[in-house]
């Protein structure tokens, strides 16, 4: 193949989709160092791409306002075709997407063969869904040998952070200045979440048995789940109002990785604050309920620990998981005692794991 003057990669899914793919985009970069590279995401995400040496231009698409308004979305893809794109790599593997991808008019376009609209490609990769991590399904567009998928550090997401921004949330972090946990209680998905009342459980553990303080993060929309578990926690102790902090709301995506980046360990449903700690190589307890480890998406940092609740039928119940149990007991996640968790922590606190080789 020529080698390309002008890139372009599409990734519009959710926030830790765009992160796992970062190690995706460095890889492209070393691949053609002399091309530009245009990536683009999700309006919203955008801001966890500042800085980056990998990427020249980032194109946010609001999906919700070409949703609404077609127009928009030609508008949007007659932009693009003037750009003259000699290659496009389409990691997204939505109908939206691959149409993007075609209407580009480059003379290569790679996508997945699972992707909707997958004849819009000139070239397709199949993409399982079970099996591989998603970073070495990421690989497959560039390399047919899966011997030749980058090891080690350029396994994990890349975040570019510059210390000198985070002043005003350095502040808030000094307050606290013992070693952190980093609490990420939420999710998109309601079967995702951990119970509010099992994150309290465990996060008083960790304040009476260790000298750990608790950072609780999230989006303005978490603000109340936040709230809870802080008001919990203070129901038994009040004066552990000096030992955790509740940032949800508070921070931009830069602040949340600078925050993630300064933690001991992280403590995370499945959802993307396990790939913002494996950018920095946060030891990690990873909470699975509706969702499973096979789909790709777990820790890659080096220290990590699955919790989960195995031999159930029912799940997983979906790639996503979903706003109720369909079966109404819950049991992957209610079956997940706050003491058992603890246990585990208590594993991650000694580093005495073998290093990762997922």
């Amino acid at each position: 193949m020529m080698q390309p003057n002008k890139i372009l990669i599409i990734q519009t899914a959710f926030l830790g989709d765009l992160i796992l793919t970062t190690a995706f985009f460095h890889q492209v970069r070393k691949h053609y160092p002399g091309a530009q590279i245009d990536v683009i995401v999700n309006k919203g995400t955008e801001s966890i791409l500042a800085g980056s040496l990998d990427v020249d231009n980032v194109i946010p698409l609001n999906k919700k306002q070409i949703k609404r308004n077609i127009f928009k979305f030609f508008l949007f893809i007659n932009k693009l075709r003037k750009e003259s794109y000699d290659l496009v790599l389409c990691p997204h593997f939505s109908f939206r997407s691959s149409l993007i991808s075609w209407s580009t008019s480059a003379p290569i376009r790679i996508g997945y063969k699972e992707s909707g609209f997958s004849f819009l490609h000139t070239q397709t990769i199949s993409r399982p869904k079970r099996g591989p991590h998603e970073v070495d399904k990421l690989f497959s567009l560039l390399w047919d040998d899966s011997s030749l998928y980058p090891q080690g550090r350029d396994r994990r997401p890349i975040i570019y952070l510059n210390d000198s921004d985070f002043a005003n949330i350095s502040l808030k972090l000094n307050r606290n200045p013992a070693e952190t946990v980093v609490l990420a209680a939420s999710s998109l998905w309601e079967t995702k979440r951990y119970p509010e009342e099992g994150f309290i459980g465990l996060a008083r553990s960790i304040l009476q048995k260790t000298h750990y303080n608790i950072i609780l993060i999230g989006s303005s929309a978490d603000k109340s789940l936040t709230k809870n578990i802080y008001q919990g926690l203070l129901l038994d102790r009040p004066e552990w109002t000096e030992r955790i902090l509740d940032l949800a709301g508070e921070t931009n995506l830069q602040e949340l990785a600078y925050i993630i980046s300064k933690s001991k360990i992280v403590i995370s449903n499945d959802s993307s604050p396990v790939h913002f700690a494996s950018a920095f190589n946060i030891p990690t307890l990873l909470i699975y309920g509706a969702t499973v480890p096979e789909f790709g998406y777990s820790s890659l940092s080096d220290q990590y620990i699955i919790s989960e609740i195995t031999g159930l039928n029912c799940r997983p119940c979906g790639i996503h998981g979903g706003t109720f149990c369909p079966v109404k007991h819950f049991r992957c996640m209610n079956d997940q005692k706050p003491d058992m968790l603890f246990e585990k922590f208590k594993i991650l606190q000694q580093g005495t794991l073998k290093t990762s080789k997922k």
